[in-house]
């Protein structure tokens, strides 16, 4: 792990207790780096950094709730307070609302719910790493995108407009804050994590979602994972304020 494309380097990635957020948090520690863990519960994230430890990684859980400032400025505290630096953010974390038609009049505090987990939360943390990376000078940050920003689909007016306005942020940040060596992307990944698959249950739409994939297969957490390690190693060094589809191809860009 001394000699991993990330040896050296200490990443913070929330909702890190299951799917997406752990795969990524494993393969980063695989790779080398420290990693503090984020998420709503506790008890998974515990797991998850056990697991790295037991792998021969350095990991710390932390119980942090997306889009509550306190928790983000924990989050950034603890990653100091135990490794002195911070390198890499993923904002993987975010609230999922349920399906709602427009017109309902619950919209309102829907669309409230996803922007503050999503993305104030990933606002939040931005602006607390900030001024650590440029001190470092430089960093990899990494936000979470959607198909469904892009696509628009019926029902999900608060989550798409949610990871429309990250993707936003991630472009804003990219061209303020190249000049300090800070890179910032969006990912769009689809792998059934938990909450995938119970939505394409009770949805019953699993098959139509299977046929918009032209390499005929869902995707797992463990094939985000990869890409996410590429952004945040120096092999990416000239990438930024990009949108990059992890996907099997279900969102051609």
């Amino acid at each position: 792990m001394e000699r991993g494309r990330l040896a050296g380097k200490v990443a913070i990635v929330t909702g890190a207790g299951q799917g997406i957020g752990a795969a990524i948090a494993r393969a980063y520690a695989r790779e080398g780096a420290r990693v503090l863990l984020t998420g709503r519960t506790f008890a998974k994230v515990e797991a998850v950094a056990a697991e790295i430890a037991a792998a021969g990684g350095e990991a710390q859980p932390l119980a942090a709730v997306a889009g509550r400032r306190e928790d983000a400025e924990r989050t950034v505290a603890t990653a100091l307070a135990r490794w002195g630096r911070v390198d890499v953010l993923v904002n993987n974390a975010h609230t999922f609302t349920d399906f709602l038609p427009l017109e309902d009049p619950r919209m309102e505090a829907h669309c409230q719910v996803d922007l503050q987990s999503g993305f104030f939360g990933s606002l939040q943390l931005m602006q607390l790493v900030f001024p650590h990376m440029v001190r470092q000078g430089g960093g990899s940050i990494l936000n979470m995108g959607s198909s469904y920003g892009l696509r628009c689909e019926p029902g999900f007016l608060a989550y798409a407009a949610a990871k429309e306005a990250i993707r936003a942020l991630t472009r804003t940040a990219a061209r303020e804050w190249g000049r300090y060596g800070i890179r910032v992307n969006t990912l769009l990944p689809a792998a059934l994590s938990p909450k995938a698959i119970e939505y394409l249950e009770a949805s019953g739409t699993y098959d139509q979602e299977l046929a918009r994939v032209a390499l005929g297969r869902f995707g797992a957490p463990e094939d985000i994972a990869p890409t996410a390690v590429f952004l945040a190693s120096d092999e990416s060094a000239y990438v930024t304020g990009q949108t990059i589809g992890v996907d099997g191809g279900s969102t051609l860009l």
